[in-house]
């Protein structure tokens, strides 16, 4: 490694170092931990889920290095200077870096066969695809083709590039492993892909004995999997500066803190998620027939659950209350009814709003209506004793002024400061 390249990423590594030393990091956290343990100060507010090219600026996320390894420390550490800048909100800058586990995991043994009908672009860079999905699982026999996980770990690899990794940031910022904290188990979004979007459907009424038996063959395998990282001892903790599902921050109280290397964790202290995206419309029991009593068996797993993602959630609350006796995070979408949502979610849970990021895209954004959706779940926060996190995400466009969405960040910021 060339001493040129080592001396970039220890002057960006100490600019993130001086970030994450400031007195007001610790602020934040207890701002999360207050709003996870059921105890808000204020709502919390979040900005994540957003494509590199949206938000680049100047030359600030622009790097400099080729050798990849080095390309993406480099990244990282640009973003996080970066993100504390502009997007800065109650985001948390930690003094450390990950060094991620070196993992062979053979997932399901089946990937969505698809074929592109439409390409969308956003300022030449492509955004969104509309696809076709293939029918692969039509019968029972098929579902044959959704194999148990393979997981293997190669700890003298992890530990070659964890003791580079110190070297690099010798008295700078603290390596820690990571394995993962994050495992994907969207039950009827994989499910589907495999079966055809409109076959698949069409078979909850058609062919509901297959649907229930594709559901638990998947379940079974996420369960199998996520165990394997248990038992390899690469499970990382997410009560932290962690994205929990397609919420917000995991920073609580109430889970074991991460172990000291990193990795280590037990399912049982972390956060689990789960999300019923695209059964956003059909009616609450079907939801809980199809999804919930399979999910369940996976949330069971973890300290606390976190559900939902972009779908409506409002009519569907009281069967997740039932079916997930470790709940804290539910998900209220733009798509909600916003009012109704949190009038049930009341102090017992976490309400993660979703603003409605479409307000930002056009030939100029509607400030002052985002700004009304923000008061207005600040107001109902107040009316029902709320727990409320404010995560701005899915963002596609911001027609080409990311300026809009720091803008967006500092009047969040602003209204919750008086809250």
């Amino acid at each position: 490694m060339p001493n040129k390249d080592i001396y970039r990423i220890r002057e960006l590594a100490r600019q993130v170092r001086e970030i994450a030393e400031l007195p007001v990091q610790q602020t934040n956290i207890k701002l999360w931990q207050s709003v996870n343990d059921l105890n808000m100060i204020r709502p919390v507010i979040y900005v994540r889920d957003y494509p590199l090219y949206l938000i680049r600026y100047e030359d600030e996320l622009t790097t400099t290095l080729e050798d990849p390894e080095l390309k993406k420390l480099e990244l990282d550490l640009l973003l996080r200077i970066y993100e504390w800048k502009h997007l800065r909100c109650d985001r948390v800058i930690e003094p450390t870096i990950k060094c991620h586990a070196v993992v062979e995991d053979s997932l399901y043994g089946i990937e969505a066969t698809t074929s592109v009908a439409e390409t969308s672009f956003v300022q030449g860079e492509e955004y969104n695809k509309a696809k076709h999905f293939e029918p692969q699982i039509r019968t029972e026999d098929d579902l044959s083709l959704i194999k148990t996980p393979v997981v293997s770990y190669d700890e003298d690899a992890t530990m070659k590039k964890f003791h580079e990794m110190q070297e690099i940031f010798d008295g700078i910022l603290e390596v820690k492993l990571f394995g993962k904290a994050y495992f994907h188990c969207v039950l009827w979004d994989d499910l589907l892909t495999w079966m055809g979007l409109n076959e698949g459907l069409y078979n909850f009424a058609l062919e509901p004995d297959l649907m229930h038996k594709a559901a638990q063959i998947y379940i079974d395998a996420c369960i199998t999997r996520v165990k394997q990282y248990e038992s390899l001892g690469i499970l990382s903790s997410n009560n932290g500066a962690e994205n929990i599902g397609h919420n917000g921050l995991g920073f609580t109280t109430k889970l074991p803190p991460p172990p000291p290397s990193g990795i280590g964790a037990k399912l049982s202290d972390i956060w689990g998620q789960n999300s019923d995206q695209i059964l956003t419309s059909v009616s609450p029991a079907m939801s809980e027939e199809f999804a919930f009593a399979y999910e369940k068996k996976w949330a069971n797993l973890f300290g606390l659950h976190s559900y939902g993602c972009c779908e409506r959630l409002d009519h569907k609350i009281n069967e997740l209350k039932v079916s997930f006796g470790n709940l804290r995070k539910i998900s209220v979408s733009p798509y909600s009814r916003l009012e109704e949502a949190m009038e049930k979610i009341g102090s017992d849970y976490v309400a993660a709003f979703k603003p409605n990021s479409n307000y930002l895209v056009g030939d100029t954004w509607e400030k002052e209506t985002l700004r009304k959706e923000l008061i207005n779940v600040c107001g109902l926060a107040r009316k029902y004793n709320s727990n409320v996190e404010i995560d701005m995400k899915t963002l596609i466009s911001l027609n080409g002024e990311p300026q809009r969405l720091w803008e967006w960040c500092d009047m969040a910021a602003d209204i919750v400061s008086n809250y």
